[in-house]
């Protein structure tokens, strides 16, 4: 247990770290106290430089904080090399590997940027606008992209994690804007697997519905004509990734008890397979094989 503060005096670049630090209202005294009950639990595992950075990626580093604690109250003996993965557990023999990512809305001015809400003014009616589904998902790609390929195949070359254990990246979208709510199917197997939009076919005659799905999606189109390849699971150069995890929880938001919104998906393909009857809380999406691919079927954890 630490006795050190997570807040600490000193300028912040991350406005919502100095919003809670100032604790001005009853949600972010909450929230407040919510950081300081978390940190004691975390403060041995965390690097070095954890109460510097917090200051200038708050959303980013909570996430990371809640993660390895959550798994300490699931009961877990954690580990959290560095340099190395964020988080680790054995599980039947098994080394389990975690990172953390939280999506950003992408650079200023570019025209795949998912653009900032539209907040409506007191008294006025809710704001209707589009949902920017699939740049939501190039930024899930992206952010998938950067952990593995830039990180994951590191940590491999100098030894750190080795091909046997199995890896997991831990996607928390909540800073995108308009991922407060999720979509169908959700958008975690939208970068997961290729998948879209679903449809529904209605016989023109008699008007009732015939057939419904979800459209194969293998790539989605950046406003430049470039192709991002959709479905990580399927390729190839991924076969180190076990599995996927997504939790919208803020150091606002977040569920009654730890864990009850993630999502988890694992890799069929993957070369190192979680332990069979691996589970963590919230929905687990169990994966078959049919004739056409996968059958992604969602279940309800209590693990």
């Amino acid at each position: 247990m630490s006795k050190s503060s997570f807040f600490t005096n000193g300028p912040a670049s991350d406005f919502g770290y100095e919003n809670v630090r100032a604790a001005r209202n009853e949600f972010t005294a909450r929230a407040r106290e919510n950081c300081e009950a978390l940190w004691k639990i975390y403060a041995p595992y965390a690097d070095a430089h954890f109460l510097i950075e917090v200051k200038r990626s708050f959303d980013a580093r909570y996430w990371e904080m809640y993660l390895a604690t959550f798994l300490i109250h699931e009961g877990y003996d954690i580990s959290c090399p560095k340099p190395g993965p964020d988080v680790g557990i054995e599980v039947s023999g098994r080394r389990i590997w975690f990172e953390a990512t939280c999506p950003t809305r992408g650079a200023d001015g570019s025209p795949n940027q998912v653009p900032k809400r539209r907040a409506s003014s007191a008294g006025q009616l809710p704001v209707v606008e589009d949902v920017p589904n699939e740049r939501m998902i190039l930024r899930y790609l992206n952010s998938i992209a950067t952990k593995y390929n830039e990180q994951y195949v590191a940590w491999l070359k100098q030894g750190v994690v080795c091909e046997a254990d199995s890896f997991i990246i831990a996607i928390n979208p909540r800073g995108l804007g308009h991922d407060h709510a999720d979509t169908s199917p959700p958008r975690v197997l939208q970068a997961a697997f290729e998948v879209g939009n679903p449809y529904v076919s209605i016989d023109s005659e008699t008007m009732t519905k015939i057939d419904e799905g979800y459209m194969f999606r293998d790539k989605i189109e950046k406003a430049s004509g470039s192709e991002v390849p959709t479905g990580v699971f399927n390729r190839d150069e991924y076969i180190g990734l076990s599995g996927l995890l997504c939790s919208r929880v803020d150091v606002v938001n977040q569920p009654e008890n730890m864990g009850e919104d993630f999502q988890f998906v694992t890799n069929p393909r993957a070369r190192a397979k979680l332990p069979d009857g691996f589970r963590l809380k919230g929905v687990y999406f169990r994966v078959d094989h049919n004739d056409e691919g996968y059958l992604v079927t969602p279940e309800a954890s209590d693990r």
